[in-house]
């Protein structure tokens, strides 16, 4: 009983300063005008992203004005400048016709990061995978809509993206959504939360969606005894998501659960986190040794899975170590042409971000307690690998629409 009563008492205390510290960042977020994406656009800086020269966007802007669009500008000196956000460059593009991503994609594309080691920066690949898709200069006129689906009861995904979501029990998770199979309308008024950045949002996890996982199985025993337990997540979310967003990210913790299960059946890409060091490479090697037979279980059960490739990354990389090199070199053999030559390295503003619940790309910089010039390259690294990605799924859905 002594022990009980300990318990309780340390899960207050740690309830109570876990709200005390999501409140604090939130309110310096707030102080700093920082709850949005920061990034913003002068009416000169338009000319250096792509199919834009300085006159195409001079006669949008002018035509748009006409029309009633009001342009978001800041005081300079006596007069005021432009001041777009990413939205505003969006419909900016959509006004001289230029083609969004889901004029030439259809449906929503799933992207499963995976692994079964943690620690290997997998929800990290993820928060900025999502970010850099909607805001990378060059992707900016693709006008990319990102879902993530946090399935990890960590819910640090969901931190990354909202961090006042991340805390407490959550009712409406995205674990309840798969098991009550809601109606779409009811995913996007009750369960999918808008983030700061725009374009990008968050379906959240739980702690209590661990219980989930572990009992999976039985619960859709009970609940759906004529659906195959590992095609819920594919039936009862995907299905009805995929005309909404262009990139579907799928985010579970690092266990062999239902959960994970789910995920690996309809996901169209897997994409690999390799960390150099050698107890997470060796874990990574195990997991991809047993990946076939995982995948062997689930057509076992009636499901085939449907992805396209496993890209390799390496994360948490340093170009001056030469073992970490050498774990490169290792990485490259075994994925072969699905490796990224890019990654996540190892770099102190990837580890300060995360301090105040941002990632490298929405770190706003003053809001950032640390060297700019640090935030600087883990922006660069991280715009650099979402990019990268996108290029990569682009070759293979061109290369599988010609094999159809």
């Amino acid at each position: 009983m002594d022990s009980m009563i300990q318990s309780k008492r340390m899960a207050a205390r740690a309830g109570s300063m876990l709200q005390s510290l999501t409140t604090d960042i939130t309110d310096k977020k707030r102080e700093f005008e920082a709850i949005d994406y920061w990034k913003r656009y002068t009416k000169h800086s338009l000319k250096d992203l792509p199919n834009l020269s300085r006159a195409q966007a001079d006669n949008a802007i002018h035509d748009m004005e006409i029309a009633g669009y009001v342009f978001p500008k800041i005081p300079s000196g006596s007069t005021e400048k432009y001041n777009l956000t990413i939205r505003d460059v969006s419909n900016l593009y959509e006004h001289r016709g230029v083609a969004k991503y889901r004029d030439s994609h259809r449906g929503g594309f799933v992207v499963f990061v995976t692994n079964l080691k943690g620690g290997v920066s997998k929800t990290v690949s993820i928060a900025n995978l999502a970010h850099g898709l909607r805001a990378h200069d060059n992707l900016l006129k693709e006008d990319i809509r990102v879902l993530v689906v946090d399935l990890d009861p960590q819910a640090s995904a969901t931190m990354f993206n909202d961090e006042t979501l991340a805390i407490g029990q959550i009712d409406n998770s995205s674990a309840q959504a798969i098991l009550q199979n809601v109606s779409l309308a009811e995913l996007k008024s009750n369960f999918i939360k808008q983030t700061g950045m725009d374009g990008v949002d968050i379906l959240p996890a739980s702690i209590e969606d661990a219980f989930i996982a572990s009992d999976w199985l039985e619960i859709c025993a009970e609940n759906w005894p004529n659906k195959n337990p590992y095609e819920l997540l594919q039936q009862n979310l995907i299905d009805k998501l995929r005309d909404d967003y262009d990139f579907i990210l799928l985010d579970t913790g690092p266990h062999l659960d239902a959960l994970l299960l789910n995920s690996l059946a309809c996901a169209d890409l897997l994409m690999t986190p390799v960390p150099p060091a050698q107890v997470d490479f060796h874990s990574t090697l195990k997991y991809l040794e047993r990946l076939p037979v995982l995948l062997e279980q689930l057509l076992e059960s009636g499901v085939e899975p449907r992805y396209l490739a496993n890209i390799g990354y390496m994360t948490k990389i340093s170009k001056n170590k030469s073992d970490h090199k050498e774990a490169q070199r290792w990485a490259k053999k075994v994925f072969g042409a699905d490796f990224l030559d890019v990654s996540l390295p190892k770099l102190d503003g990837f580890e300060r971000v995360g301090e105040s619940f941002n990632t490298a790309i929405s770190a706003n910089p003053k809001f950032y307690d640390g060297s700019t010039a640090a935030l600087k390259s883990a922006r660069e690294a991280a715009f650099d690998f979402a990019y990268s990605a996108f290029e990569q799924i682009e070759t293979l859905r061109q290369m599988n629409s010609e094999e159809e």
